[in-house]
């Protein structure tokens, strides 16, 4: 399925009705999957909805280039939010201050990192981008990922390989 179209850099609120809606149905089932995995699994839709309702509520002026991932990280967000725990599960010490953590300069390198990444995920073959996308996005096993791309799970093996070993040494060329 071809990925919905990104707003425009004019737009500075929701996407479209139309977009958003196609968003949903892109995108829902496999948070649904994320929720299930790492929380109640009866809060699933709850959690979805709220990563939705986060969407249509942003005002950044900046264009989405990576909706799954963005939809992903305010995903973790909303769920660290929800169970007050951090992505490994472990309680967040009430000493915690993220904004003591999130200094401009770190915010900036940040965002430098991410751009980075996601550059090096676009430049991925697209068979290798598609695997590691579903591994690390979705949580498909290798057998799944090679029953869904109709290839062997070694094939599966060896793109994922490959995909992480470019992407691990593009963050590392900046570092």
């Amino acid at each position: 399925m071809a990925a919905p179209s990104e707003p425009s850099p004019a737009d500075n609120s929701a996407p479209p009705e139309a977009e958003f809606r196609a968003w949903m149905a892109q995108y829902g089932p496999g948070l649904r999957r994320y929720f299930q995995r790492r929380a109640d699994p009866a809060e699933a839709d709850d959690l979805v909805q709220e990563v939705f309702l986060a969407m249509h509520r942003r005002v950044d002026a900046s264009p989405i280039e990576n909706v799954q991932g963005y939809l992903f990280r305010v995903a973790a967000g909303v769920l660290s939010k929800r169970g007050g725990r951090t992505a490994t599960g472990e309680p967040i010490p009430e000493s915690f201050s993220l904004a003591d953590e999130l200094s401009p300069e770190r915010r900036l390198l940040g965002r430098e990192a991410l751009s980075r990444l996601m550059t090096a995920l676009e430049g991925l073959p697209p068979r290798a981008r598609q695997a590691f996308t579903l591994h690390r996005f979705e949580e498909m096993t290798y057998a799944a990922i090679a029953s869904h791309m109709g290839v062997s799970v070694s094939a599966i093996e060896q793109l994922i390989s490959r995909a992480s070993e470019r992407l691990t040494a593009a963050m590392e060329e900046r570092a």
